[in-house]
Formats: C-alpha cells, structure tokens, sequence
C-alpha cells in the first residue's frame, strides 16, 4: 500500500539510543524516564499517538535501546509543539538527558506497506530494522517488489513489513562531523514478527538468492539490528 498523492505525509520517527553515563543513569532509570516521562510528553503533542519501545536481542549490540514513533504526518516534526517537548531527566534535575544518553535520531518518510489481508491488533513482539543505501536504487526497489517481499512474507512468524525513505538526521544535535552516525542509511525497512525467537532458519533461506546476494554485495551502507519489544503505548 502506498502513500496516497496528496494530504498527509505520514512518516517515522526513529530514535536508537545508548547510555553513555553508566555512573549516572541506569538502565532502570532510562526506563523509568522514558516511559514515565518522555513518551507521557510526547503523548502531550497533537502528532503522535503511538510509541514503540525496543532492547536489541544481541547484548553486545553498540545501541540497544530503539524508540519507534509511527507519524501521521512528518510536518508535524517541523513544528513549534514538537520541538517544545521537554529533554530533562527528572531525577537528575537541571540534566538534560542528552548529558546521559546518545540519540541517533532520524526522520523518516512512509514508503510501503506489506502485510497479509487480515493483521492482527496487538503488537508484533520481534522486529528486524534494515538500514541500507544500495548501489543500484531502481535495481534495489525491483529487488524489493518483484522477489524481496514475497520472499519474506513467507516466513511463518511474519507479520509485516515497513518501508521507509530517511530525510532528516541528527545525533544529540552535534554538528555532522562530530556525530557517530555522520550519513545513516538512505533506506530504512523494518520486517516485524511474532513469537518470542526470530526464526533464524527460514530468515537465512530467504536470503539465498542470488538477486539478494547481489544487492547485499554491493550495498554502499547495511545496518542491520534485531530487537525484541519492550513496551508499546497508544492514547
């Protein structure tokens, strides 16, 4: 289902995160604000309703914490209500969290989505987020259409799939050269599924292809991170 032609441009707003003072802000503590404090804040605004929180399944991973923000439409992240949306840490008054945390945050505009003809209303418990800026763009959108997808939505935990076009980025608002994430990706897809475990085995097969192993092999950029859901609120 694509975006239609004119009215809202419904969007993403992306937020992947890690703590980077440990001595001051525990992972209890990041919790508590986030969904104590911040997503109450957001839920304040009039341009976002649902919010998604998500650990990544591997305790290695550089940043484990993945925020999630479906958006009706992406104008409202340009607004005055927006940007007024508070950023202290409340049990560490005066602290902005930016202080404790790294947020590499990206807005993200609605590309497609693919799911069965009957979804489900609970929430998806598993998402894979595939960041990538592929050499060839309208070989890597053929990919997508004509095998990717299918492929995918054969799996048996598989819910659906979302695709997303980034036109925005920033991390702790740092300037470009400062930041670790200076170019994310150009293309964000996020494949959601139920169960408590990915299945690995069926996620490796459809892979095998050679389309998929030409557009793995020459992708400019991959960032790819599994996460299993946290939380998940909606007013």
């Amino acid at each position: 289902m694509n975006k239609p032609a004119s009215g809202p441009d419904p969007g993403l707003l992306y937020v992947n995160s890690k703590i980077i003072q440990p001595d001051k802000l525990s992972p209890e503590q990041y919790t508590r604000w986030y969904e104590e404090t911040h997503i109450p804040d957001i839920f304040q605004t009039a341009g976002i309703d649902q919010a998604y929180r998500w650990q990544a399944l591997d305790p290695a991973a550089e940043r484990p914490y993945l925020a999630l923000y479906p958006l009706k439409d992406t104008n409202f992240l340009q607004s005055s209500e927006f940007k007024a949306i508070p950023v202290e840490e409340d049990e560490l008054p005066g602290t902005k969290i930016f202080n404790l945390a790294n947020f590499d945050t990206r807005y993200y505009k609605f590309v497609q989505l693919y799911e069965v003809d009957n979804p489900r209303s609970e929430p998806p418990n598993l998402v894979i987020s595939a960041g990538f800026t592929p050499a060839d763009d309208e070989d890597y959108e053929n990919w997508y259409q004509q095998e990717h997808l299918e492929e995918i939505s054969g799996i048996s935990t598989w819910r659906k799939t979302e695709r997303y076009k980034l036109f925005f980025s920033r991390e702790n608002r740092k300037p470009p050269e400062q930041r670790e994430i200076p170019h994310p990706p150009k293309y964000l897809t996020l494949h959601f599924f139920d169960g408590d475990l990915l299945p690995e085995e069926e996620l490796a097969k459809a892979s095998e292809s050679e389309w998929t192993k030409k557009n793995m092999s020459t992708m400019k950029d991959a960032q790819i991170m599994a996460f299993k859901r946290l939380s998940y609120y909606k007013k």
